[in-house]
């Protein structure tokens, strides 16, 4: 009987220790509606600085982008249109694992008028588990997320998500 509890024993202890691995040991929180968005810094293709915690206060709009992703170059022109023309939300793309010549050569080529940041080594992409793209991640005045969803959207689905939030 004892012999047969060893091998159990060290079989639960090694799945026990790679769900912490798989799960993280970091204590970061995570990223779904409900939680406090991970703060992140990031530079744009100027070499701006954006600091998601200077827009404590505002919705924010994170989409998860890339050139190569055609259902996000499908989405541009929604993106531009809300940018554009809806002033109650800060839209902010990152660029998952972009790098800047390839940025600079998207935003020449479609004359995006966007804020495009560059998450090169896709820490801030890690942080909040994005693993696809096109991701839109949506973050209410208190720095609180409250929409997350995968695949392209539109202009219209932006403003009303957004306009639930004002309401709320």
């Amino acid at each position: 009987m004892r012999k047969k509890l060893v091998p159990l024993i060290v079989i639960i202890i090694v799945a026990g220790v790679l769900g912490i691995l798989i799960n993280g040991m970091s204590g970061k929180a995570s990223a779904n509606p409900g939680d406090e968005a991970i703060d992140f810094q990031l530079k744009d293709v100027a070499g701006n600085d954006f600091l998601l915690s200077d827009y404590k206060g505002q919705v924010v709009v994170l989409n998860f982008f890339a050139t190569w992703c055609q259902p996000c170059i499908d989405e541009a022109p929604e993106l531009e249109a809300f940018g554009a023309e809806y002033e109650d939300a800060e839209l902010l793309l990152i660029a998952k694992g972009e790098t800047k010549k390839r940025i600079e050569k998207y935003i020449e080529e479609s004359n995006s008028k966007l804020p495009y940041l560059l998450d090169t080594k896709e820490e801030v992409s890690k942080n909040y588990s994005v693993i696809g793209q096109p991701e839109t991640i949506i973050i209410d005045e208190n720095g609180v997320i409250v929409e997350r969803f995968s695949g392209p959207t539109t202009k219209k689905q932006l403003i009303e998500i957004v306009e639930s939030i004002h309401q709320s």
